[in-house]
């Protein structure tokens, strides 16, 4: 117990300042010369621009933050399409937990909204819809359209207890 000791390097010495010139940081201490730098509590922003207009107050302000925006899960159809395809989905009523679970969807308290986007390779396996039920916030009408057009059906949840999810 007697031979233990710091580590190499964790210990330093507290700067002394205003100890004689021969310190190295004797005289001014280390703060340089004159001003407002030099005194105690002269700290300044670093947005200060001595007086002169600052850079931020300059330049145009542009756009604004729309507070009544609202944020959607969006899937096209087609994402649907593929995943059942691929065997992600198998669900006969296919809502927003069976997305999540099958990798389509992110889990985010948000309502989903279906899409109407299809691509040309899911086109083709549009069958895979035909009796099955999709359950979401809201839906694009080519999206409804495409659905019941492949056999199936849409079903839209109200708003109220999709926000509040």
């Amino acid at each position: 117990m007697s031979q233990l000791k710091p580590n190499k390097g964790a210990n330093r010495a507290r700067k002394r300042v205003g100890r004689g010139t021969g310190s190295g940081l004797g005289k001014t201490s280390g703060r340089g010369g004159k001003g407002q730098t030099a005194r105690n509590g002269g700290n300044i922003p670093a947005r200060f621009e001595g007086g002169q207009q600052p850079l931020y107050r300059r330049i145009p302000k542009r756009g604004f933050t729309n507070i009544f925006k609202e944020e959607w899960l969006v899937i096209n159809v087609g994402e649907v399409v593929q995943a059942l395809e691929s065997g992600k989905l198998s669900a006969l009523a296919i809502n927003k937990e069976e997305l999540q679970k099958a990798g389509v969807l992110r889990s985010r308290p948000l309502p989903v909204k279906l899409l109407g986007h299809i691509s040309e390779k899911a086109k083709k396996s549009l069958g895979q819809l035909s009796g099955k039920t999709l359950e979401v916030d809201a839906a694009s009408g080519s999206a409804v359209k495409a659905v019941e057009a492949a056999g199936g059906k849409v079903v839209l949840k109200t708003l109220e207890t999709a926000k509040g999810a």
